[in-house]
């Protein structure tokens, strides 16, 4: 009976009755496909032979998404939908004229990056228009998979690795995709007749496009609000389901040049363990994820850099547990730049180190998770609920002062137990388009110890967001609101005082006071945005402050407090097609941004653009100019200093990625006022075979030229230009070289062999110091010059520094900061999916490190001695098992 009805509300060329919940914000009503319920459910063997899809009338009639023009498909396709009660079914009859070119690559599960022949189901299960889970598989087989918030415009998270199956097959027509995906994996409402958002998705190599069944003008704002409709779904029983995911580990660890007798390492390390995920099915809307003693083991390391700067260096989550549904936490201030959860934080490396402390030292390079849990999904009134604990444990390094059998040893506490939580609520309202929305953040730490003193022992973010689009979604406001209150002793709220993201020590402003008697310090940020989403010309007008005070590094991420900003963008898009560009665009910005004592850097100003051609290679483009202003971090805490004008521009070329032989060159160069510059230069080169197989070299080379950089500050009561203090700076100039090198071989698309290698070298060269001469301003005078003296003592790499030689002015010693490393960063991952959920790893990593005070850069002379330093080898076997009840 499902069938006839289903015909009633839809026909292939006919859309549905404007139902209140099948108009769009925009004023249409999209196209709707309809799911037939099935007793007999279709083999997934990438064959149409199964009587079941002769139920299922065909969705057809793709159009262009890219190019963005809405002409017909170059090659069309037909889809069908079927369900049961376990899962729901689709298959793609996608044709083509010249099966024989049919792109066949072989990629590593979701590949994303990668244009391939592919076909996609994206759901909006909940029709919310805000959330889109993404299933793709490509014509060789390879899978990809996804989810995103924000109506799609939130960034796709594809550490969403559900358990579902695809099968494809290449005949005289085209070629043939079948999917079957358990409503287990999903989220879903519990009413009894659905209505999903749906869209179909082709890409096409060989013709060069993107066409989608629902299609809509690309200058029409919105991704998932703008889907169609998926009907017929009734009595879907909520699935009650328990995944189980244990996993045991076993590593060897391998190191040259330990020293003869250390009593913690004699070059070889064996370890084993063993932990579990678990996935849990509440009910068909809410999950509760967990892990206990989740293992890493097989994440690809960060890459190197070389960080001179007072700011922490973000790198991006590898890791699947916190990887999965981290759009459902995410909360950004500052246009983006914060953090207010930045999951890295858990598990990260012990706050303190006993380096030093004793002659064998023995310290975990990170903290150990003794569990974690998170409970997410969605109510049936809009509230999207998102909850994470975590637990790491107590952290301690072994010491040992004899390398004799039997000596003493050592316990040094480096980190404390400590308990981090999340809690993420967000409404919608009018079908998507408004919503608001809380996230609070929690981070207690056992830090009661003396040797914990500097560390706070509680720290507590909330805040609060929302949106509203107007005039056909055309139109948003946006804002967000916070407060940070972080306890601890005086020490450690004294250092939080000083920190670089604050500073208050600094003696020429007279806005805030450190005080090294406080206990707790808190803060808080705003933010407020309008920006026009749809047609040609779009633009953004924005401005966030963040309070001196406000602090969310416990569980977040953040660079800089004590600061307002304000932001115009306007952009004009040229997304159809014309003669001369596939699309275009071009654009103008203007920042700002100043302390609450209203200094700060000029302003800065943009033009920058980009343009596709009809081949598929692409340009873009930067020019931009800060305007010369004030400093209030050069000096690390000191006063202000003139921050120079400065020209930067920058660009970048592509090539065809379907090319045997593809790749790109950018190339970024600055020039300041004051003779500071720098220069980077990146080419990457990607060579492909039509089986999928590649090699990928990427150098990058980059050179900094710094007039004058902060080396080192000292007590001087004679320096009263410069309050007390004398500062000491010194021109630099920092080169590094690193080659990312990526070969990748697939034998199936559950089978495959990657090997990752970066050497990196470096090196910082800072010249004769000189000392600033007054606040705000932008002069220096060496040290040796005139009064002064500086003596350099090459036994011990110290340099002793002077204001007026024999004169009242203290004399100051420091270490030369100059230096030379060179790195090798290297894993070769065999990875085998041996059955749905199931995978084992064999991991083969590599580590070199040499650290030279000599500052002369020498990139070809110490990449070929890379092979030559000690090296650290790890030998990994991980298997786990996917269990599902």
């Amino acid at each position: 009976m499902l069938l006839p009805l289903a015909v009633l509300l839809q026909t292939q060329s006919h859309v549905v009755m404007p139902r209140p919940e099948l108009m769009h914000a925009n004023g249409r009503v999209p196209r709707a496909a309809v799911a037939v319920r099935t007793l007999t459910p279709p083999r997934i063997d990438g064959k149409l032979d199964d009587a079941a899809w002769l139920n299922a009338a065909p969705e057809s009639g793709f159009r262009r998404d890219v190019p963005s023009d809405g002409k017909p498909a170059a090659q069309d396709a037909e889809v069908r939908v079927l369900y049961d009660q376990d899962a729901l079914y689709v298959a793609a009859r996608l044709y083509d004229d010249r099966p024989d070119l049919i792109s066949r690559r072989l990629n590593r599960r979701d590949s994303f990056s990668s244009f391939n022949d592919i076909f996609f189901v994206i759901l909006d299960p909940h029709h919310d228009h805000q959330t889109q889970v993404v299933f793709g598989v490509t014509a060789a087989g390879e899978r990809r998979d996804g989810i995103s918030t924000g109506d799609g415009q939130s960034g796709l998270d594809i550490g969403w690795d559900p358990v579902w199956e695809a099968a494809t097959s290449i005949d005289s027509l085209g070629w043939v995709a079948e999917m079957r995906i358990p409503f287990s994996q999903l989220r879903f409402s519990s009413a009894a007749n659905q209505v999903w958002g749906i869209q179909f998705r082709r890409d096409n190599v060989r013709a060069g496009e993107a066409v989608d069944w629902e299609w809509s003008p690309a200058t029409e704002p919105g991704v998932v609000s703008k889907y169609g409709h998926l009907l017929g779904l009734a009595d879907i029983p909520a699935p009650k389901r328990i995944e189980l995911l244990p996993y045991v580990s076993s590593q060897a660890r391998l190191t040259q040049g330990i020293p003869a007798g250390n009593p913690f390492d004699d070059g070889s390390v064996t370890s084993a363990t063993a932990g579990l995920d678990l996935k849990y099915g509440i009910s068909s809307a809410f999950t509760l994820n967990a892990t206990i003693n989740p293992d890493f083991g097989q994440v690809e390391a960060d890459p190197s850099v070389v960080n001179l700067t007072a700011f922490e260096t973000f790198f991006e989550e590898r890791r699947p547990f916190f990887v999965e549904g981290a759009n459902l936490f995410s909360f950004s201030g500052t246009f983006g730049s914060d953090r207010f959860f930045y999951s890295r934080r858990v598990g990260r490396a012990p706050s303190l180190s006993a380096l030093g402390r004793a002659p064998y030292v023995d310290q975990p390079a990170s903290t150990a998770i003794l569990g974690a849990a998170k409970l997410s999904g969605r109510t049936s009134s809009g509230w999207s609920i998102g909850l994470l604990n975590a637990v790491t444990r107590a952290e301690y390094a072994r010491t040992a002062e004899l390398s004799a059998p039997g000596a003493p040893i050592g316990r040094i506490p480096i980190e404390p137990l400590s308990n981090y939580t999340v809690a993420r609520v967000r409404r919608d309202l009018n079908r998507g388009a408004s919503g608001y929305g809380f996230i609070l953040t929690g981070v207690q730490r056992d830090a009661d110890s003396v040797a914990f003193d500097g560390l706070r022992s509680s720290a507590v973010v909330g805040g609060a967001d929302f949106f509203h689009r107007w005039s056909r979604n055309t139109f948003q406001l946006s804002g967000n609101l916070g407060a940070s209150r972080v306890a601890g002793s005086a020490a450690a709220i004294a250092a939080t005082q000083l920190a670089s993201a604050r500073y208050f020590q600094r003696p020429d402003q007279d806005y805030i006071t450190f005080d090294p008697t406080r206990t707790s310090l808190s803060g808080y940020t705003a933010q407020l945005q309008f920006d026009k989403l749809g047609g040609d010309w779009t633009y953004t007008v924005g401005a966030n402050v963040s309070s001196p005070g406000f602090e969310i590094n416990d569980a977040g991420f953040q660079t800089e407090a004590d600061r307002i900003r304000l932001a115009l963008l306007v952009n004009r898009n040229w997304l159809r097609p014309t003669r001369l560009a596939r699309r275009a665009s071009l654009g103008f910005r203007v920042t700002d941004q100043m302390n609450f004592g209203g200094s700060g850097p000029g302003p800065t100003l943009d033009i920058f653009g980009s343009l596709t051609t009809h081949s598929l290679s692409s340009l873009n483009f930067n020019a931009g100019y800060q305007l010369p202003g004030l400093d209030d971090r050069a000096t690390r805490g000191g006063p202000l200093i003139r921050s120079p004008g400065t020209l930067a521009v920058s660009g970048g070329y592509n090539l065809d990625s379907r090319k045997l032989v593809s790749g790109g060159l950018s190339l970024r160069a600055t020039a300041a006022d004051d003779g500071t510059d720098s220069f980077t230069a990146s080419l990457r080169t990607v060579i492909q075979t039509r089986r999928g197989h590649s090699v990928t070299v990427a150098p990058t080379y980059t050179r900094q030229g710094y007039r004058a950089f902060y080396t080192a500050g000292y007590a001087d009561p004679t320096a009263s230009a410069t309050f007390g203090r004398r500062y000491v700076f010194a021109p630099l100039e920092q080169q590094g070289l690193g080659i990312q090198t990526r070969l990748e071989f697939y034998f199936t698309p559950a089978l495959s062999l990657q090997l990752y290698a970066e050497p990196f070298v470096a090196s910082a060269e800072f010249e004769s110091p000189e000392q600033l001469l007054r606040a705000r301003g932008g002069d220096f005078v060496a040290y040796g010059s005139g009064a002064s003296t500086l003596t350099r003592n090459p036994a011990n790499g110290t340099l002793t520094v002077d204001a007026d030689g024999a004169g009242p002015a203290p004399a100051f010693t420091y270490g030369d900061p100059s230096f030379r490393i060179r790195s090798l960063r290297s894993n070769v991952v065999l990875r085998w999916e041996y059955r749905p959920g199931s995978t084992l790893f064999l991991v083969w990593n590599q580590n070199r490190a040499n650290l030279d005070r000599d500052p002369r850069f020498r990139a070809l002379q110490d990449l070929g001695s890379i092979f030559g330093d000690d090296m650290r080898n790890v030998l990994l076997v991980k298997g786990n098992y996917y269990f599902s009840l």
